[in-house]
């Protein structure tokens, strides 16, 4: 033990502060094992991502020979880390990340050809071979929970082969190119209109404009991921639940065209029209969920969903519960026909309604006065999503007040509601007597919503 001395104090001899030489050690020491510790924890990140990935490998042992299973991947990710780790700490190792890269995309070559000589199928496991040293690169520059996500999405992938497949071959060829179709085309329109710079009277197209061009793609982009999901859910149980689960989820496809299915389902095969009008009520009900969605992704400020998220979750879980209390005898599962959303026909439809109501409400609002407004909402017989995107989306540019758009969108649903009685009236007498009764009450109860809506804006 010494002492040291402090102020004036110290002068005189008097030292008064004892300092153990162990503790200065310790401080030196500390920092250096500080870094220790966190190499050994990301070297067990890196192990864990390799291993997650190879152990999935490992369980296809009984389907044929694993080549590279639960030591190969570890050793393959903590190599990637090693690597980076390097890499970080002196930039002159930034090359050996490349050559790492490229020694590995030997390896996985070559384990491709032994896989072709041995008659092992597929290209998967090289693919995940040069993912997993990739994985081991980002813990090794710190970017730890990018590691993980990237190999949790990659043993996702790889262990729900079976299930991708059957989605797959849900698809027919046609449905898969207009899938491509609409895919590859939004996806270059969006950076192109991100990029668009208008002026005159066309500006209102532009960025920040009131019908800016990237933010109906966008939305367009977003509508139809959501329908296309439940397409896909609906094709693949549907036929198993029957219409009653086909209708709840094809009310986030098409309302209006679920309806339609229906009624032509119903009309072939009599036996199922009480399930049949289970169905149409369930999908109207799910509509108002759909709605609420595409509000609260069209405003993301909240200021209109805010406002109509209680209405509509009430008068959904209204439709619902009247919908599941319908006597049903279904006696075969058949699948209902609904066209995939993801195309290029129904897209630019929904944009096309996107547009023109967008376009209508800022001249009426402009022309005429906020209340004419509300004539938007007569866009529900074709689109209450266009509708409902439409004013959330003008509520954030500020052309629409909150209070208006959302009194607008519960009008909208109202009316969307009534149009599945003229759909089912129109299409199929028998489906229309059993939902009248259940679509009268759904309609009610988004009327007495709208009215309640109206009457908190007044005090509003």
């Amino acid at each position: 033990m010494f002492y040291r001395g402090f102020g004036a104090e110290s002068q005189t001899g008097i030292d008064f502060l004892p300092i153990n030489k162990d503790y200065l050690r310790l401080a030196r020491i500390l920092p250096a094992l500080a870094n220790e510790i966190t190499f050994i924890y990301d070297l067990l990140i890196a192990i864990a991502v390799g291993a997650l990935v190879g152990l999935e490998r490992e369980h296809h042992r009984d389907e044929h020979i694993v080549l590279a299973g639960i030591r190969t991947f570890p050793l393959v990710s903590v190599s990637g880390f090693i690597i980076s780790y390097l890499a970080s700490l002196d930039p002159a190792f930034d090359m050996l990340v490349i050559a790492g890269m490229v020694i590995i995309s030997i390896f996985a070559v070559g384990l491709l050809y032994m896989q072709y000589e041995m008659k092992v199928p597929g290209f998967t496991t090289p693919l995940a071979f040069v993912v997993t040293y990739l994985a081991g690169v980002l813990v090794g520059y710190d970017h730890v929970l990018e590691a993980v996500v990237l190999s949790v999405a990659t043993t996702f992938l790889l262990i729900s082969k079976k299930h991708l497949h059957r989605f797959a071959q849900l698809l027919t060829e046609r449905e898969i190119i207009g899938a491509l179709e609409f895919i590859t085309i939004g996806f270059i329109l969006y950076p192109l209109a991100l990029e668009l710079h208008l002026s005159g009277p066309l500006a209102v197209f532009g960025r920040g404009g009131a019908l800016d061009l990237s933010t109906t793609v966008l939305i367009v982009i977003f509508v139809s991921s959501i329908s296309f999901v439940s397409f896909l859910v609906v094709r693949w149980k549907g036929p198993s639940r029957g219409l009653r689960f086909s209708g709840l989820l094809g009310g986030l496809v098409n309302s209006e065209a679920a309806t339609a299915s229906i009624c032509n389902l119903a009309n072939e095969k009599k036996e199922v029209v009480k399930a049949a009008a289970s169905g149409i009520v369930l999908a109207n009900a799910t509509m108002f969920i759909r709605n609420l969605v595409v509000c609260m992704f069209a405003d993301q400020s909240l200021s209109t969903a805010s406002v109509v998220a209680l209405p509509l979750l009430a008068v959904s879980a209204i439709g619902m519960g009247v919908g599941f209390l319908m006597k049903v005898d279904e006696t075969g599962k058949e699948p209902m026909k609904v066209a995939s959303p993801f195309a290029i026909a129904p897209a630019l439809k929904f944009g096309a309604m996107f547009v023109i109501v967008s376009a209508v409400t800022i001249l009426v609002r402009q022309y005429i006065g906020v209340e004419a407004v509300y004539v938007t909402a007569l866009g529900g017989f074709i689109s209450s999503a266009a509708v409902v995107a439409s004013v959330s989306t003008l509520t954030v540019a500020g052309q629409v007040d909150p209070w208006v758009a959302a009194e607008t969108i519960m009008i909208a649903c109202m009316i969307s509601s009534l149009n599945k009685l003229i759909i089912s009236r129109a299409l199929s007498r028998e489906v229309f007597s059993r939902s009248r009764a259940p679509l009268l009450v759904s309609a009610v109860s988004v009327a007495l919503a709208v009215v309640s809506v109206f009457a908190v804006g007044a005090i509003h």
